[in-house]
């Protein structure tokens, strides 16, 4: 079990160094295009005509592999009104219960994003002319990696810290008891 653990951390820290560089690299893509179709509008009064297609594409996959990286880091969006209840001693069992329904969650989605993928499959973009499905493959790959990320994080601390959210860990943080 134990070489399964370390195998499965070293494969998630490559996701993760892929995941944030690809991240990164979009976001300066989707910015660099912006300004060149204002440029090309405005400026030249040309514009380009796929440059929307492609900017939403690219901010689509930006979006769900930065999720992925959000889950992975505890920057995600949570709601932690539940939060001091589920760390009282008799209340624990419900950490799992809420990651277990999480995994299930994000599993059942990506079985219905990787049909929607394949629907799209035969649509083709207006402009660009490229299948749809490369659109909206980003849902299904987006899902998998929160996927590895979560079930990493049990492994590694446990079910009660894998949903904490930001604000909870800043609290905790300082000292405060949330």
């Amino acid at each position: 079990m134990g070489n399964f653990r370390t195998i499965f951390r070293r494969v998630d820290n490559a996701i993760a160094a892929g995941e944030d560089f690809v991240v990164m690299a979009l976001h300066g893509l989707i910015a660099g295009l912006v300004m060149l179709a204002v440029v090309l509008r405005y400026v030249f009064n040309n514009p380009l005509t796929w440059g929307e297609e492609l900017i939403v594409a690219l901010l689509t996959w930006m979006v769900f592999l930065g999720s992925a990286a959000a889950v992975r880091s505890q920057m995600h969006i949570r709601i932690d009104v539940m939060a001091p209840v589920f760390r009282m001693a008799k209340f624990n069992w419900l950490n799992t219960v809420t990651l277990l329904c999480g995994i299930v969650i994000m599993a059942v989605m990506a079985y219905g994003c990787i049909d929607q993928v394949l629907q799209e499959a035969v649509v083709d973009s207006p402009m660009m002319g490229v299948s749809k499905a490369w659109f909206v493959a980003a849902m299904p790959v987006g899902l998998v990696l929160m996927l590895i990320h979560v079930l990493r994080a049990w492994m590694d601390f446990g079910a009660a810290p894998v949903f904490r959210g930001e604000t909870e860990v800043l609290v905790m943080n300082e000292g405060g008891v949330l």
